[in-house]
């Protein structure tokens, strides 16, 4: 023996000799005979194992808040022929109909067009969340329906495209760019930069403004409640939820909270400001509520937006069926349309919303109408049309049970338009609900809007090294109608739901006909 090698050395031979013999004793018969070439095999090929399952976790991702990426990529990819336009759309119809309402009434008590039930179907998801009691004050709109019910997973989940594959599927298919999407996200950090401590927002945001100059727009709404709301519907509408990590998970969490912490008893989500904007702010907060807790299905948000949403109910008009500036006012139609896509959004999440409040609104679009076929709307009833408001009045005609193929409906579309091709005038509220409507309809009228609309949006965002980076500004490149009286934060928030449309809902009308997505609108 050597003794000129270290001590540790010696020891561990030592221990090895042992080992083997004991080994030589107790291993299996083959093992003992197997070669020494076969030996090292064996003991490189378990060393090989450990090193590649090192190398594996080690390489995994982090599931740190950051942009996913691969919905850009994603998105330049066709998927077109992946998922069939007859498997997607509005979840309240059959799956192969081209007809779908998302809240409305029976036939009989509309007195419209509506397409018929799957006997099968429930008429709106129950999700398992919402524990409702038998003797609730206010009635489903699926007692209208005489279909029996069924499980909210057997029906389309109705906030579904906002995230993951079928995101990126819609992104494509419906007409989005990677361009589109690096606006959006854009946006989204300039809302998220500019979030009160407190986890609300305001419309004037020169208070959070971080980097010289600023963002130096006086703004003359006063509205916490609306603010808040509007920041929070974009950052819904990509996905984001306080529940899942996310890169804005903070921002939606803290907003979310900051609303139910300053709700009213009553349910009135509005804390103060300019009566004008009283209904405006409670509806577009009651949407973020009810989208949030759709999403989410967190149990905590289902009381505070059911009473947001009955807020609404109880101050709807009698006798025209609308709202405006206070509880029980006749209605006009820009104020009437918040209201009526929060019940929508309410109903999408499995919310309680009454049949007679539905009728109502029913009601208040034949009395706003400006002719005797409904193709035009006024912003009062009686008087003259207006190209905004038509467009919010036929989507929610839409949202009422018109189908695609009505023709009172493509003629109003076909004027929208119209207008919309002559029209010089910025204003990103008339392009949002434009927008929603065009994209419903599908035809070629969409396939020339969409581009002109998502272009010159994504080219007008700021990209600069200061503050208002990846705002929109109200007087940049030229003025809005609204926005210089409404502030940096509506223009932004409006230009990124505008740019959501493709997956913030599903398609509302499914086509097994692909040609009739190509039709031109009507002439009027």
């Amino acid at each position: 023996m050597r003794h000129d090698r270290p001590r540790w050395f010696r020891v561990a031979r030592v221990r090895a000799r042992r080992f083997l013999a004991r080994f030589d004793r107790t291993a299996p018969l083959w093992l003992v005979w197997l070669p020494s070439w076969g030996v090292s095999l064996l003991v490189h090929g378990v060393a090989l194992v450990i090193l590649a399952t090192v190398v594996y976790v080690t390489n995994q991702p982090r599931r740190e808040k950051e942009f996913d990426s691969t919905i850009i990529s994603l998105a330049d990819q066709d998927f077109s022929t992946l998922v069939p336009s007859d498997q997607v759309g509005d979840p309240y119809t059959e799956a192969t109909s081209e007809k779908s309402p998302s809240i409305s009434l029976s036939p009989s008590d509309s007195g419209i067009s509506q397409p018929t039930m799957a006997a099968d179907r429930d008429f709106t998801p129950r999700l398992a969340m919402l524990n409702r009691s038998s003797n609730s004050k206010l009635p489903s709109l699926s007692d209208v329906v005489t279909a029996p019910k069924i499980h909210a997973e057997d029906m389309t989940a109705p906030f579904s495209g906002r995230s993951g594959a079928s995101k990126a599927q819609l992104i494509r298919r419906e007409g989005g760019t990677s361009a589109s999407e690096i606006a959006v996200q854009n946006g989204l950090d300039w809302l998220m930069r500019h979030q009160r401590k407190d986890g609300g927002w305001s419309l004037d945001v020169r208070d959070e403004c971080k980097t010289p100059p600023g963002c130096p727009e006086d703004v003359h709404v006063v509205s916490d409640t609306a603010a808040t709301g509007l920041a929070l519907l974009p950052f819904l509408g990509a996905g984001h939820i306080h529940t899942q990590p996310s890169r804005y998970q903070e921002q939606v969490r803290r907003g979310v909270d900051w609303l139910i912490a300053n709700q009213q008893k009553s349910g009135e989500l509005f804390l103060g400001g300019q009566i004008h904007s009283q209904f405006y702010s409670h509806a577009i907060a009651s949407m973020a509520l009810c989208e949030s807790y759709g999403l989410s299905k967190d149990p905590r948000l289902a009381e505070p937006a059911q009473r947001a949403i009955n807020f609404i109910a109880q101050s709807q008009n009698k006798y025209d069926g609308g709202w405006r500036y206070y509880p029980g006012a006749e209605g006009d139609t820009s104020v009437f349309g918040w209201q009526m896509f929060a019940l929508r959004s309410a109903r999408l999440a499995g919310l309680e919303v009454p049949k007679s409040v539905i009728k109502g609104c029913a009601h208040y679009l034949d009395v706003s109408s400006c002719d005797k076929h409904r193709t035009t709307y006024s912003y009062l009833p009686g008087g003259l049309p207006k190209p905004t408001m038509t467009a919010e009045g036929l989507l929610c005609r839409q949202y009422l049970g018109w189908t695609q193929d009505n023709p009172n409906l493509q003629t109003g579309v076909a004027g929208v338009w119209a207008d919309l091709q002559s029209s010089n005038e910025r204003n990103i509220y008339y392009w949002y609900y434009a927008t929603q409507l065009l994209h419903n309809m599908h035809n070629k009228a969409w396939r020339q809007w969409n581009p002109r609309v998502r272009d010159g949006l994504v080219a007008s965002q700021m990209t600069t090294k200061s503050c208002d980076n990846g705002s929109w500004s109200p007087f940049v490149p030229e003025a809005d109608v609204w926005g210089i009286r409404a502030g940096r934060l509506y223009q932004t928030s409006l230009s990124i739901l505008t740019l959501e449309v493709y997956y913030r809902f599903l398609p509302l009308y499914r086509n097994d006909d692909p040609k009739k997505n190509d039709e031109p609108a009507p002439k009027l």
